[in-house]
């Protein structure tokens, strides 16, 4: 018994042994007492190890003015190579008191010559806490080491975090570095990752990885950027990792960043999902801080999500001088975007523009959109673009309205297709439709004649400054016999309706059909909204049928008043979709020139440089001052430049074939 009691003894005082605590108490380049000595020594037993800090004022590294001690290593610093080894740069302030209320206290500069910082090599379980970290090809690197943590560092930025001092790379994790922590869910976890010449964060063969609560390419206050190139890279096979999270506290600021804010590559970039982050805009998710582009999927990234069910997993995408969200080439495919605002404030009722709100591109395919509100974009909502940008699906999105469903238009078209996507999936069912409404050009847009079986319906249509469906030709394209003509979606006729008669309660309404094998499609009737066209909007989903062999059709219709105009649209059997139909009510068609004056709307409001009509055909335009003085003039133009006017309140007289409409805004 006294020998396995001695034997216990024993194990217990080697384990004690080797939990050292090595002190660095100078700024000096080696020996002992300096860093370079504290990772050599654990580097020659198991640990774990503390590297705790406590270098006193009297050491010539200590920089009085800005109250850091500086380490300028001569040579690279030996790796960690044990595990369970810490390295806590807020021991110093615990020591020796926080002279530095804005940053670490311990700063390693590379001075630009030296290739690594910091780097743990085979070793699990590393913290590196507390420390500025500059000057370096890469600040510090993670191989082959899993479930380590990075929380509190300043990587790339001087001591304060208002200015630059760049590694290439800030924080690398590779090559099996699974289950790392970036950050955490406290203000004490957060990093401030920002002015790196190439990457801030990079993720490369890496599982499980959580990267959470940093400001990634902006200075200390989140308001200001200092840009890395890309923001972090997630790149090769990363798999299941978590960017942001659900609380404040977990949200990662992703902006001002040179290229990508967050791109994904690769084919095996699949299962991260990305959550409750601002990317684009500054902290308060109000202003815009732009990436070049937000969020990118490419070379193949697939199964991946950005946002969720819930408000919290929401990401704010918005502010981006390019796109907001950029699905791309060589087969890119399956990823999920839902819920998200893209191209308004973090309240989703206020523009923080991106040049185009979503772009799919370069044979990306079987995408999913869903549930987000894709408003407030410079120029397009959404486009999706190249042959083979197939199968791509959007529902339930708000796309030119606020959250409260207010307008918030995108520039130009809510959505278009170009140059040969098919299968495109707009709504789909009552339950699916999209709203898509006040945006400056066409509801949904077909550029193209290879452009084909694109469905777009059970969607909520209305004020939108051209047509709501739009089949190349731009413009209504009139119906031809038989239906013989070819184009975008095969240039589908559209529906006629030819009477709607008062029955009891209801309306019987009937129609025909004229194309092949009628029998096989899809008549839809909407509520509509006029325009000038008279193909007005179809601004309510109410019912579908199917023609007979001859293309004729009916329905009885409840719950409508005389007054009200109804259009249609017709879906053959592989999902092409035809134009709007000529609007119809039980007095008559609808007047071209006729339409609804409460939905026209100028936008931005405020503005400051460029003015949009949106909802009308503007035959001219008028600026008034405030006390009805004229002091500018316009043609048909919709897009009016009001830069060079003064701050204040003025009235626009907008001119329109239907009459004269007069709208309020205010130039900053």
């Amino acid at each position: 018994m006294k020998t396995l009691l001695f034997i216990l003894l024993t194990i217990i005082s080697l384990c004690e042994l080797k939990a050292t605590n090595y002190v660095v108490t100078t700024t000096a380049n080696s020996g002992a007492g300096s860093l370079c000595y504290a990772l050599q020594m654990c580097m020659t037993t198991a640990g774990p190890h503390t590297i705790s800090f406590n270098i006193p004022t009297s050491d010539a590294g200590y920089d009085a003015t800005k109250g850091v001690w500086v380490i300028s290593p001569a040579t690279v610093f030996p790796m960690v190579m044990q595990n369970n080894v810490t390295i806590d740069g807020t021991t110093q302030s615990a020591n020796v008191g926080n002279t530095n209320a804005n940053g670490p206290e311990i700063v390693i500069d590379g001075g630009y010559t030296l290739d690594y910082g910091l780097r743990v090599f085979n070793a699990a379980r590393a913290v590196v806490k507390g420390l500025n970290i500059r000057g370096f090809t890469k600040g510090i690197q993670f191989y082959n080491s899993p479930n380590c943590k990075v929380t509190g560092c300043y990587i790339g930025v001087n001591e304060n975090a208002s200015d630059t001092v760049s590694n290439d790379i800030g924080l690398e994790f590779i090559a099996g570095s699974h289950k790392a922590l970036i950050g955490g869910n406290s203000a004490t976890d957060r990093n401030i990752i920002s002015g790196n010449r190439h990457i801030g964060i990079r993720l490369l063969d890496v599982d499980s990885c959580t990267v959470s609560g940093n400001l990634i390419g902006t200075d200390r206050t989140g308001t200001r950027a200092l840009p890395n190139y890309d923001g972090m890279s997630m790149e090769g096979v990363v798999r299941y990792c978590v960017i942001g999270g659900t609380t404040v506290a977990e949200r990662n600021i992703i902006s001002g960043n040179t290229d990508y804010g967050l791109p994904l590559f690769g084919v095996g970039a699949t299962g991260n999902v990305v959550i409750g982050n601002y990317i684009g805009t500054d902290i308060s998710g109000t202003q815009p801080l732009g990436n070049t582009y937000g969020v990118l999927f490419d070379d193949g990234s697939f199964g991946n999500r950005v946002g969720g069910n819930s408000a919290a997993e929401r990401n704010i995408i918005s502010g981006n001088v390019g796109y907001g969200v950029f699905f791309y080439n060589n087969g890119t495919h399956d990823n999920r975007l839902i819920n998200n605002y893209i191209g308004t404030d973090c309240n989703g009722n206020s523009a923080v523009a991106n040049t185009a709100g979503i772009i799919i591109d370069g044979i990306s395919y079987k995408n999913i959109i869903d549930g987000n509100v894709i408003s407030g974009n410079t120029q397009v909502g959404v486009g999706i673009n190249i042959t083979g940008s197939d199968s791509n699906v959007l529902v339930r999105n708000k796309i030119g309205v606020s959250a409260s469903d207010t307008p918030l238009p995108n520039g130009m078209d809510g959505i278009r297709i170009s140059q040969g996507p098919k299968q495109t999936v707009i709504g789909g069912s009552s339950a699916d439709g999209n709203v898509i409404a006040n945006n400056g050009g066409c509801g949904v847009y077909i550029t193209n004649d290879n452009c084909k079986r694109n469905l777009i319906s059970c969607n909520s249509f209305y004020n939108n400054g051209g047509l709501a469906i739009d089949l190349f030709s731009p413009g209504v394209n009139a119906n031809d016999a038989g239906d013989s003509d070819d184009g975008a979606n095969g240039k589908l006729n559209f529906p006629v309706i030819s009477s709607i008669v008062q029955s009891g309660g209801g309306v019987v309404v009937e129609g025909t059909l004229d194309t092949r094998q009628p029998e096989q499609c899809e008549v839809q009737l909407y509520r509509a909204a006029t325009d000038p066209t008279g193909h007005g909007e179809g601004r309510d989903y109410l019912a579908s049928v199917t023609p007979s062999s001859n293309g004729d059709w009916s329905a009885t219709l409840s719950g409508l008043s005389p007054d009200d105009y109804l259009t249609a649209i017709a879906i053959d059997a592989m999902g092409n979709t035809s134009e709007f139909s000529r609007c119809r009510n039980s007095q008559g068609t609808a007047g071209v020139g006729q339409t609804e004056t409460t939905e026209i709307r100028v936008f931005p409001n405020p503005a400051r440089g460029t003015l949009y009509i949106v909802g009308c055909k503007v035959v001219s335009s008028t600026v008034l001052d405030a006390v009805g003085k004229v002091v500018m003039r316009f043609g048909k133009e919709t897009q009016l430049d009001v830069s060079k006017l003064s701050a204040g309140i003025y009235t626009i007289r907008i001119e329109t074939p239907a009459g004269t409409v007069m709208r309020k805004f205010v130039k900053k």
